[in-house]
């Protein structure tokens, strides 16, 4: 396949517009977006003059046009209806993380893919930033064996109560939204599957509170030959002054070494005129967008190749069942144990 793929984008808010747009432009090379699909008629014209492409609201008419490949950026609890129209209509399918809002509905995903003989890629965007990738390449030229990990990701969500995000029955709350986050990079880097999960959550925010759901969970993941990892995943961490914070740290221990990675409240520079600033070089605080640019170029290569990507939709699967595992294990309060699929 060496002409150009036909991309196709079903929604265009958030996750759009920060990372997927550029990275798209990017790629004009070996892809060209030549339709956008969203039920907010503003946002969907809105990207349809950026990228030059067809305009539709209705998800049938859309998935009538000519495309290769399907981009699924819309909220967590539509992923697998979606998704699977998309696979019926014969489009492969790149799905933003959560792979899916239940396991359930991912094994649906995976087996409509694998029925109808095409490609399912999940977003897990960490896995091509190029912070994480290096530092992997450390603990194998360096032969640091991990035995230890604590990962965290900690945010201030800055939407309303009443925004989906606080909707457990729509996102799944932090501990699936982020959580998958953490779940797949413990296992990535062990290089072993989970075995047990025991988790604590609190709400700490009101708009937690007012929707029932967590907004802080600390998750302790026991991984085969005797590896332990910590997860911690926030809603509620505090912002600073005209800059929202999104914080990671990264502590591996291994049998042969150590390796800690501290971004603090990135990127630690500061401004002071009439007031402290903190300026953003990036719009994307969690990840640099270069990782969603290397991200679409890998799952464009692998359709036109026919190859595997370095990060399957089984391992989106896995990831989720971590997370649900954890969820259970705040409800039970005791460890809970974790069969993957």
């Amino acid at each position: 396949m060496s002409e150009r793929l036909k991309v196709g984008v079903i929604g265009c808010g958030n996750i759009f517009n920060l990372a997927h747009k550029p990275a798209l432009r990017s790629l004009r090379t070996i892809a060209k977006v030549v339709a956008v699909m969203d039920i907010n008629e503003e946002a969907a014209k809105k990207a349809g003059k950026e990228l030059n492409a067809k305009v539709f609201t209705s998800l049938d008419e859309f998935l009538e046009q000519d495309m290769d490949v399907v981009e699924v950026l819309t909220p967590t609890y539509t992923h697998a209806e979606i998704a699977i129209k998309a696979l019926k209509a014969g489009k492969h399918v790149i799905v933003e993380k959560p792979i899916a809002l239940t396991s359930e509905e991912a094994e649906k995903m995976i087996k409509e893919a694998e029925e109808q003989g095409l490609k399912l890629f999940v977003g897990h965007v960490r896995r091509f930033d190029k912070r994480w990738t290096q530092i992997k390449e450390v603990i194998k030229t360096r032969n640091i064996l991990p035995m230890q990990i604590r990962k965290i990701e900690v945010q201030h969500l800055p939407f309303p109560a009443d925004y989906w995000y606080w909707d457990e029955s729509k996102s799944g709350g932090v501990i699936i939204d982020l959580g998958v986050h953490v779940t797949d990079f413990l296992r990535w880097f062990f290089e072993s599957e989970p075995v047990e999960v025991f988790a604590v959550g609190k709400a700490i925010r009101g708009e937690a509170r007012v929707n029932k759901t967590y907004d802080h969970v600390v998750m302790f993941i026991k991984f085969e030959g005797n590896k332990t990892g910590i997860g911690e995943v926030s809603w509620s961490y505090p912002m600073t002054p005209k800059y929202g914070v999104f914080y990671h740290h990264l502590d591996i221990i291994g049998k042969n070494g150590r390796i800690r990675y501290t971004p603090l409240d990135t990127p630690v520079v500061g401004v002071i005129k009439s007031s402290f600033e903190m300026p953003r070089f990036s719009p994307m605080l969690s990840t640099f967008p270069q990782a969603f640019e290397a991200e679409l170029r890998h799952f464009f290569e692998c359709i036109k190749s026919n190859c595997e990507p370095v990060v399957t939709a089984r391992d989106a699967l896995i990831a989720l069942q971590i997370a649900e595992k954890a969820r259970e294990s705040i409800k039970k309060g005791e460890p809970v144990k974790v069969e993957v699929n």
